[in-house]
């Protein structure tokens, strides 16, 4: 096991500190399961009638058994239709219980399932389907009418093996079919494909500066190393209580979270209670409606605190991911509970992580230090490593980081210093050993829990045939974290005239073509007109120069949400 590159010269002296690195030495020799199918048999033959996900709006639940047994059969319909390893299957569902069925059907076969946001539009869907390749396709039967939207079809994708989920398993609908055509007893001969820990199963896209999404390329061995390191982050049951049990998500189930967080409850012996979907509003109520022990908590629920006055909390753990000092704060005062804040990304999984036990007081701006089987390190400009309290970027190594990007060679290169994965963000180290976040380097914009690359909404209007130039950046919001605001330099001679801008490109015709073109998350809200940008010796746009005036001085944009002109 490598020796933790953190520049520490004083947190080895900490009893927390060096008791949490004793527990990640320990738990890095420990093996992982073989495969993600592998440690659902093994869970399954351990607990068969104990319910592993339940879908609680609507009653829908799921055993560990009924787990296994139901991917088996669909695995068998999905190999009597041509799927098999090596394969890429798209999966675009709602949450529901078919979403992660499908997911472990394809992995026994060896393939690797392809999430994509059921929002995409059709030149969304062209571009992923397209560019991960993809031989098969699952989709919600709500969506069924973007097939004739796509203007092109995807050139590795039979028409004949894309298949419709109904609302509810068990409902009749092409998916449901594949179920059938496992005959009585099939179950019991099925033989899984071989798999390991570096075998494929997700091509996870993640937003990226280079426009478009990239396709993660990420292991069982990345799932199993994630959610061993997540449980290892729990805490211990005080005496007489039992070990944490009940886990619950509210995040849709194409992102990353919801895979490591149901082999987190299966790891633990639980059951993952899940929402069809997040809201800030109702997340507090639904932690005590259903006794929940473990949660990822989205920031803004704090604002709904009375929604709970009065009311017991099962909770025993939160995981925050960026909340400020001042929210953990008052959520540990408020409930007694620990919020452990960290730091990942989907190219690493967990990278950084407070020790469990530590007081957050203690570090209050510290997302903490190397997390299981990772290394940390931070870089100059010239990749020199840097000695505490210099900032500078953020670099990551380790077992089972993700394999690249898809057939992007480039962006590999450019991912990589050698062995270390370069994240694109500053950090600084304090002489402790624990790491803070002091920027961001990359060109992206963060609302609510959605990663949004500038460059793909710039691309869109970019096809405006009003627009020369155009720049997306961030502003900040109270409640979204952030929200888009599209910065747009009209074509010169169009102005010539006198006319106003608006009067050119009017802002219902500007954001119409944006939600034909991006999913609703990635629409800006704001437009702002200039009549020229800042601009570096390259003639690119210089947007560390116009994220905010030079002056401070307010400007005057068009707000999506009021249809009015504000002074922002």
């Amino acid at each position: 096991m490598p020796e933790n590159l953190t520049p520490s010269t004083n947190s080895a002296a900490d009893p927390i500190v060096a008791q949490w690195q004793s527990r990640l030495r320990a738990a890095a020799q420990q093996p992982l399961p073989t495969s993600i199918p592998a440690l659902f048999a093994q869970l399954t033959r351990a607990r068969p009638e104990q319910l592993l996900i339940d879908l609680f709006e609507d009653g829908q639940q799921i055993t560990y058994a009924q787990f296994d047994a139901l991917s088996t059969r669909l695995a068998i319909g999905l190999r009597t239709a041509g799927v098999g390893a090596g394969m890429r299957v798209a999966v675009m569902l709602p949450n529901c219980l078919q979403w992660h069925v499908t997911w472990l059907a394809v992995l026994k076969l060896g393939a690797a399932v392809v999430p994509v946001n059921p929002s995409y539009t059709a030149r969304e869907l062209e571009y992923v389907l397209a560019d991960a390749q993809v031989g098969a396709w699952v989709l919600g039967s709500e969506r069924m009418a973007v097939l004739d939207q796509l203007a092109q079809w995807p050139a590795q994708l039979p028409r004949d093996r894309v298949w419709a989920a109904a609302p509810r398993l068990g409902d009749p609908c092409s998916w449901q079919a594949l179920m059938e055509r496992a005959g009585a007893g099939s179950e019991a001969l099925f033989q899984a494909a071989e798999s390991g820990l570096e075998t494929l199963a997700n091509i996870q896209y993640t937003s990226g500066t280079t426009g478009f999404p990239k396709g993660c390329l990420l292991t069982h061995g990345y799932w199993l190393n994630l959610a061993q390191g997540a449980c290892l982050m729990c805490p211990a049951p005080k005496a007489g209580q039992a070990a944490m049990r009940r886990f619950f998500t509210a995040q849709p189930f194409f992102y990353m979270d919801p895979f490591w967080q149901l082999l987190m409850a299966a790891m633990s012996g639980g059951t993952l209670i899940a929402a069809y979907k997040i809201s800030a509003s109702k997340f507090l109520g639904w932690l005590a409606d259903h006794r929940v022990e473990w949660a990822q908590l989205p920031e803004l629920a704090l604002k709904f605190l009375s929604s709970v006055d009065g009311r017991q909390l099962d909770l025993r753990q939160v995981f925050t991911f960026g909340w400020s000092a001042e929210s953990r704060q008052l959520f540990e005062q408020r409930f007694k509970v620990p919020a452990i804040e960290s730091f990942g990304m989907t190219e690493i999984g967990l990278g950084l992580t407070m020790p469990q036990g530590y007081p957050s007081a203690a570090k209050p701006v510290s997302v903490g230090l190397a997390a299981l089987r990772r290394e940390a390190r931070i870089v100059d400009g010239a990749g020199q490593p840097v000695g505490p309290g210099v900032a500078g970027e953020l670099q990551i190594r380790g077992e089972h980081l993700f394999k690249g990007y898809f057939n992007k060679p480039e962006a590999n290169q450019a991912a990589f210093d050698g062995p270390w994965f370069r994240t694109g963000d500053a950090f600084v180290c304090d002489a402790d050993g624990f790491y803070r976040i002091v920027g961001r380097f990359k060109d992206m914009i963060r609302r609510s829990n959605e990663n949004i690359a500038a460059r793909e909404v710039e691309a869109v209007v970019r096809e405006l045939a009003e627009v020369f130039d155009c720049a997306a950046v961030a502003v900040p919001d109270p409640v979204r974290q952030e929200e888009v605001k599209i910065m747009i330099q009209l074509q010169a001679d169009l102005l010539a005239g006198g006319r106003s801008a608006a009067d050119i490109l009017p802002p219902e015709r500007l954001f119409a073509h944006c939600r034909n073109g991006l999913a609703p998350f990635k629409v800006p809200r704001y437009l702002q007109f200039v009549r020229e940008f800042p601009r570096t010796s390259s003639n690119k746009i210089a947007k560390h120069l116009i994220v905010q005036a030079a002056d401070g001085a307010p400007t005057d944009v068009f707000d999506r949400v009021s249809g009015q002109w504000l002074a922002l």
